[in-house]
């Protein structure tokens, strides 16, 4: 399962996600033949997934690409510079928007990576985040130190679904409580809250697109 979502107790549509985007990276910065679509989903309630839930209302946005990373590696470079290489991840757009935004958590994952990234901000601030990566490399951030294991001797969140759960944790502040099937369904459960709608594709070619002309929201499934 491979996704990269912003989870928000805002609205989001995929105007306002455009909108942000378009300020935070560089036409310039786009990689050619590149294509990036945006999918938002919501409100939901964790409630809605898991039995003790919160009844809270969520928005998530989902970034897809294809032909390749969306960012060249300038636009990486960039961002990087702009704050988010401190924390030794991924530089991705979907963690670009939630410094934009405020607040909220960042989940990326990738089966093909073997990789489970989180990250908490609060107030635009990086506030703490939690990578797993192959199992070998596990790197913390409390919004202000970074620890690096490499490799981990021991992995308290035990693997990446744990990963996933701990920045919900993290960011809902409150537990949620899943059962082993829930727990090797995580990743699929989250994935598939933006995998059933049909992106906004909004960088065609390495280019931006005309800003949609109507939000686009949809609901997810509970």
């Amino acid at each position: 399962m491979e996704f990269a979502q912003f989870h928000s107790f805002e609205p989001r549509t995929v105007e306002s996600v455009t909108a942000d985007l378009r300020r935070v990276i560089d036409p310039g910065h786009l990689r050619r033949r590149a294509d990036l679509g945006v999918v938002v989903v919501g409100p939901w309630r964790p409630a809605d997934l898991w039995v003790d839930g919160l009844e809270r209302l969520v928005w998530t946005v989902g970034l897809e690409s294809r032909g390749g990373p969306i960012l060249s590696d300038a636009g990486e470079a960039s961002l990087g510079s702009a704050g988010l290489a401190r924390r030794q991840a991924p530089i991705h757009p979907i963690e670009a928007l939630a410094v934009r935004a405020g607040d909220g958590l960042v989940m990326l994952h990738s089966d093909a990576a073997r990789l489970a990234y989180v990250a908490v901000y609060r107030q635009r601030r990086l506030s703490w985040s939690l990578m797993l990566q192959d199992r070998v490399r596990l790197v913390r951030c409390d919004g202000q130190v970074v620890q690096v294991a490499a490799p981990p001797r021991f992995v308290p969140e035990g693997d990446r679904a744990g990963v996933l759960l701990a920045g919900l944790h993290q960011w809902l502040r409150e537990p949620i409580t899943v059962d082993d099937r829930e727990r090797l369904m995580l990743a699929d459960t989250l994935g598939q809250l933006t995998r059933e709608v049909e992106p906004t594709w909004i960088v065609h070619d390495g280019v931006w697109g005309e800003p949609p002309a109507e939000p686009g929201v949809a609901r997810a499934s509970g």
